[in-house]
């Protein structure tokens, strides 16, 4: 998690800074070409994205509108986009107050020049902390659910697609999230990981080792037959569902995938994500489910290597400070395609964020 700043200098350097804040977006929003890197051309994903705004942005959304091939479906989500970027730009001036003492203020702070929005902050020692400490597993306010939860959400959306029974494997510190994987057609058998040897731990809860113990029995029998042996792998388990530590995902799933093959779909929870610092260590999670978005996947393609925990941090904060935008511009509903997934902002209720499960392969990386 990002450090904590000294208080002094937190209030010092958001006054310095965001005192210029709404007078620089302005300047930015009406010269947006010259603001843009060069060779550099936003497309209607990075629009769709809502995660800077340009004037020239309107041009590229009713080109877009303009195309006489458009599906009606299409052609109503532009004109909401138009309509929601239009109400966006049009506001003065945004107003957010933070309690001086907010964890991730330095963040928030980059992300208001990134947004390219005339959005001023206020300090106020009076004011609650509106994001929690823990981003990943507290809800934040404006949303109907925490990333946490977002994420069973999206493992079971999946293994309800398939029926057979499904394993469940989990750390001690996630056990009360173990009851909130449901299927609706298959048998869950809940195992808590409790051993320090992965390989001895996957053949255990396989039924590997049985297997071999049932060949050994055999064998005495009559030890002068030479018989050829494979160990086989629970018939009966169709879904592998891991709820662990980040770090023990590097183990548990070579482990998995040594005494199982790819006879089971593997599915990881959002922690997989969670101190990971270099994205070419996704490699080490291949052919299992993870939850990334398609966002993030193109980013990766485009960029390389990036810390996908800052990322994942990057993406929530974005997602509750497009949230004040959207309240404060008046839009009443929005589509977005954010860092973690499809998030739905609607003004009258709590916003929904839908995380897709993407099976990590080399094409990742590759464009």
């Amino acid at each position: 998690m990002i450090s904590k700043i000294n208080k002094y200098f937190k209030h010092v350097l958001g006054l310095l800074i965001l005192a210029s804040c709404t007078t620089t977006s302005e300047n930015l929003i009406t010269s947006s070409d010259e603001s843009l890197p060069k060779n550099y051309q936003r497309d209607l994903q990075d629009i769709y994205a809502y995660n800077s705004f340009f004037e020239n942005d309107l041009k590229i959304i009713q080109q877009a509108i303009d195309n006489q091939k458009l599906s009606q479906s299409a052609l109503r989500d532009l004109k909401l986009l138009k309509k929601n970027y239009q109400k966006i730009l049009k506001v003065a001036k945004y107003q957010i107050k933070l309690n001086p003492r907010q964890e991730y203020s330095e963040e928030l702070i980059k992300l208001i020049y990134q947004f390219n929005l005339p959005i001023n902050i206020s300090w106020d020692e009076n004011k609650t902390n509106v994001i929690p400490k823990d981003l990943f597993a507290e809800k934040i306010k404006g949303f109907c659910s925490s990333l946490y939860d977002d994420s069973i959400s999206s493992i079971n959306k999946e293994i309800n697609k398939f029926a057979g029974s499904i394993l469940v494997i989990y750390s001690d510190q996630y056990a009360s999230i173990v009851e909130k994987i449901q299927s609706n057609n298959s048998k869950i058998y809940a195992v808590n990981y409790d051993s320090s040897d992965f390989q001895e731990f996957a053949s255990k809860v396989l039924g590997i080792d049985l297997s071999e113990r049932r060949f050994k029995q055999i064998s005495n029998l009559n030890p002068n037959q030479v018989m050829n042996f494979n160990p086989r792998s629970r018939a009966d388990i169709k879904q592998i569902v891991m709820l662990l530590k980040p770090k023990e995902f590097k183990a548990m799933i070579p482990a998995l995938r040594y005494h199982g093959g790819k006879k089971f779909k593997y599915l990881n929870f959002i922690t997989s994500l969670e101190e990971m610092n270099n994205s070419l260590e996704l490699l080490d999670y291949e052919d299992s489910h993870t939850p990334i978005s398609f966002f993030l996947s193109r980013k990766i393609q485009d960029e390389g290597m990036i810390s996908i925990e800052d990322y994942l941090e990057y993406g929530v904060l974005s997602d509750w400070l497009l949230d004040q935008v959207f309240r404060q511009a008046g839009v009443l509903s929005a589509s977005r395609n954010g860092a973690i997934g499809i998030i739905s902002y609607n003004l009258n209720t709590c916003n929904r964020r839908e995380i897709p499960l993407q099976k990590i392969s080399s094409n990742l990386f590759s464009t």
